[in-house]
């Protein structure tokens, strides 16, 4: 019988040195000794930085300007080497990896005079580029993970298969190309590629980020996107479980920087912590959880430096509480689109927005001659004038500076008073409301820019500490449970 399979995945910052690939790789180990019944796939992002720093290589690459782009080049390798040297104690398994890598930079050479002698910037060869990241820090996580003790391998080619073709591109980013997983390809290729290293026992270390389409080109899953990469290959190969190994102890009620007594929440939705991503938490990728949720299969965000710490599991429980979080997205815009004709309508605009790749980040409100909603700031510019010349029969207006300050919860909206504490808080703190609207599961407040980190704080204060104080002070026993429970 196969056994169960289990995904654990590596951010950057986790593989950002030799030391700490080494201690990855005992995190792995324990695995494998804690968990006699689930078997490991190990997914991993590149070190912290060296995605930037590709992409530089790229462009001086791309630009003609050799000497940075040789220094860069230099630097990398000679970054990875100093990690080799830390992850790997024993002599002869740290020749074998440095003949390995040496190897992988003479092919990341040819990607790189490949694009030297292209005309300009081209997006796949880039892509060629800056997937050469996570198939070096698999290589090191592989080295490390067998030199204390565990049969450990590089999957040798991209698991995930992705349906991009050449040529396409998105205002929101024409380097990082957010390819779409092709999950029954990706479950074909995944049992062709990774099954038979768990049938010898063999530990798999899958790059993450990065896929490859039917015809052979390199894609990437958009900018941070190796938690995608490793939610796809779960739920392609019906794992049991995923965690998400970070820098920090899990998801907390805001972010910690901006409100000092944010706690961690133990458990979240598929919809909640989808929302909290997608409104600027920035522990989670927002499609991460897309793969996991048709099939119930559970996520826990734990940070490699503590592992002993439970972290944040998400489910697919419900929570019929208000609201547990309060999260922003800043650098904003609110787009004003007023219907001039009688030919044109909502949908028009929406389907121009599909075909762009541009994702409107709130509806803020409708009707029959008028659109508003918010969109990202560093796209703005270009989408007004390509909304204006693509679409007939509308007029754009814009407001800039904007933050969207999400209320999130489920069961948020559904008790009157949420809504209302809300907008009282902001009102106390002198904070204006630009423009409002309903998400699932919640409420997006949208505010000015430079008010956005005080309105975190009076709407974390308003509708989540608050009631932890309540619930701790002057009240029955059996009301301190019930609000206890109800923000758990």
């Amino acid at each position: 019988m196969e056994p169960d399979v289990y995904v654990l995945k590596f951010g950057g910052t986790s593989v950002a040195t030799g030391d700490r690939i080494r201690y990855v790789a005992a995190i792995i180990a324990r695995h494998v000794r804690e968990s006699p019944g689930t078997f490991p796939v190990v997914v991993v992002s590149a070190l912290a930085g060296i995605t930037d720093q590709l992409l530089r290589i790229a462009h001086y690459a791309s630009t003609g300007c050799w000497r940075d782009c040789e220094q860069e080049l230099r630097a990398l390798k000679q970054r990875h080497m100093a990690a080799a040297e830390r992850a790997v104690h024993g002599s002869q398994n740290r020749r074998a990896l440095s003949a390995e890598l040496a190897t992988r930079f003479a092919a990341l050479d040819q990607d790189v005079d490949a694009m030297r002698s292209a005309a300009g910037e081209n997006p796949v060869l880039t892509t060629a580029i800056i997937a050469w990241g996570e198939r070096l820090a698999a290589l090191l996580l592989a080295a490390a993970t067998c030199d204390v003790g565990l049969p450990a391998a590089v999957v040798p080619e991209e698991v995930i298969v992705t349906g991009y073709s050449p040529g396409e591109t998105s205002v929101l980013s024409e380097t990082f190309v957010c390819a779409d997983p092709l999950l029954e390809e990706t479950r074909v290729r995944a049992r062709e590629l990774i099954y038979p290293f768990i049938e010898c026992g063999i530990v798999p270390i899958v790059a993450g980020f990065i896929g490859r389409t039917v015809t052979g080109l390199v894609t990437t899953l958009g900018r941070n996107g190796s938690d995608f990469s490793a939610t796809v290959i779960g739920a392609a190969m019906d794992c049991v479980g995923v965690s998400i190994y970070t820098d920090v102890d899990g998801i907390f009620t805001a972010d910690p920087r901006i409100v000092t007594n944010a706690r961690l929440l133990p458990q979240l939705s598929y919809a909640e912590a989808t929302c909290l991503s997608w409104f600027g938490a920035s522990v989670l990728h927002p499609r991460t959880l897309l793969p996991l949720a048709d099939r119930r299969i559970s996520l826990w965000v734990r940070n490699t430096f503590r592992p002993q710490s439970c972290g944040t599991v998400i489910g697919p429980a419900e929570h019929q509480s208000g609201a547990i979080a309060i999260t922003m997205r800043r650098n904003l815009v609110l787009l004003t689109i007023e219907q001039r004709g009688t030919s044109a309508h909502a949908g028009q605009v929406f389907a121009w927005a599909a075909r762009m790749g541009i994702a409107p980040v709130a509806i803020c409100s409708s009707s029959g001659q008028q659109l508003w909603c918010v969109i990202d700031g560093q796209v703005a510019q270009v989408a007004m004038a390509r909304l204006t010349d693509d679409v007939s029969g509308w007029r754009v207006c814009s407001r800039r500076d904007l933050a969207a300050c999400a209320c999130i919860g489920s069961g948020f909206v559904a008790d009157p008073l949420g809504p209302a504490r809300a907008g009282v808080a902001l009102v106390q703190e002198h904070i204006s409301v630009v423009a409002q609207g309903t998400i699932d599961p919640g409420m997006v407040l949208v505010v000015e820019d430079q008010d956005s980190e005080r309105a975190v704080r009076c709407l974390h204060q308003a509708l989540i500490t608050a009631k932890i104080s309540l619930a701790r002070h002057g009240l029955p026993e059996q009301w301190k449970k019930v609000l206890e429970e109800a923000h758990r």
